[in-house]
């Protein structure tokens, strides 16, 4: 599909759905799954577009979060529908800067709010884990995390062989943590809505109040563990090599039990060997450094601890 053809036949439905006139285009920097781009109206409203098989679970997450009524910033959904065979969500577009555009030593103090925001999506309960549109999901969550390891959802053995991955160095961290997630208890039958990415890309921030301002990309949200929402921000601390400071402010608010600290320390694991087989997909410069930081982290983990 040429995307900017079919960019130009959807513009002409969403002037229809929506009933306004578009003057405008703007196409930002693309994810890893879905498309987007944004669109402005004659009455300089803007809106964003985003397309792609999984916007679906994108839409099913804003709902709950609109039908339980959870202060959190994500964007208004204006429409939902097929076009051309392909899922399409018409947004609201946020009018602040994105996360990646703070330089990094401004970046920690956007931290209490990434935590009050998660906090207040993991007041919204459900009975299993799993994703949000699968309902008849059996998985445990111990199930479900090894599944990210046994072969059901990635071939690791395939993803090893890539280019820029240590081959011995993947396979063996992988068979670790699956060993390390089937010794683990996990408390089952509480579970929490996540968003699973908090991350630069995915948050908007006001430098003013250094609040978050937008919440997007809702794809991969389920409902599981909490602390594997936080385990994912500890990552994009790690990420951009937050100082000790910073790190142990953030463990101060958090006022983890020793318990809770070992399993926000095993989610994080688990994200830093499963983001491996993300970054080499696309061996830009940023996936690159990704990978080597990546792979220099599990060459020197203590799997014994």
């Amino acid at each position: 599909m040429n995307n900017s053809d079919f960019q130009t036949r959807l513009c002409g439905r969403i002037e229809e759905k929506l009933k306004i006139r578009i003057v405008d285009m703007h196409i930002p920097p693309q994810g890893m799954s879905s498309k987007v781009f944004f669109v402005k109206s004659d009455t300089e409203k803007k809106y964003a577009i985003k397309y792609g098989n999984d916007v679906t679970k994108d839409v099913s997450a804003l709902k709950l979060i609109m039908k339980e009524g959870i202060d959190i910033p994500v964007p208004r959904l204006y429409a939902s529908f097929l076009f051309e065979e392909t899922p399409i969500i018409i947004l609201e577009k946020i009018n602040f800067p994105l996360l990646e555009s703070v330089s990094k030593d401004q970046m920690p103090k956007y931290i209490p709010s990434m935590i009050g925001n998660l906090r207040k999506l993991h007041s919204i309960k459900f009975d299993r884990s799993g994703s949000l549109i699968d309902s008849k999901s059996e998985k445990s969550w111990k199930e479900m995390l090894s599944a990210i390891f046994d072969g059901d959802e990635f071939d690791w053995n395939e993803i090893a062989k890539r280019e820029g991955l240590d081959t011995e160095l993947v396979l063996s961290s992988v068979e670790k943590i699956r060993e390390k997630i089937n010794n683990t208890v996990f408390e089952e039958g509480n579970y929490s809505l996540l968003h699973t990415d908090f991350n630069q890309r995915n948050l908007f921030v006001d430098p003013k109040s250094d609040e978050i301002t937008g919440i997007i990309d809702w794809e991969e949200a389920l409902f599981g563990d909490p602390l594997y929402d936080f385990a994912r921000v500890r990552m994009f601390m790690w990420h951009f090599g937050f100082d000790n400071s910073s790190i142990q402010a953030y463990y101060d608010l958090m006022n983890y039990t020793d318990e809770q600290k070992a399993l926000e320390n095993l989610y994080r694991l688990v994200l830093v060997i499963q983001y491996l087989a993300w970054y080499s997909e696309d061996l830009s410069e940023f996936a690159r450094g990704r990978i080597k930081l990546h792979q220099d982290y599990l060459r020197t983990y203590n799997w014994e601890k």
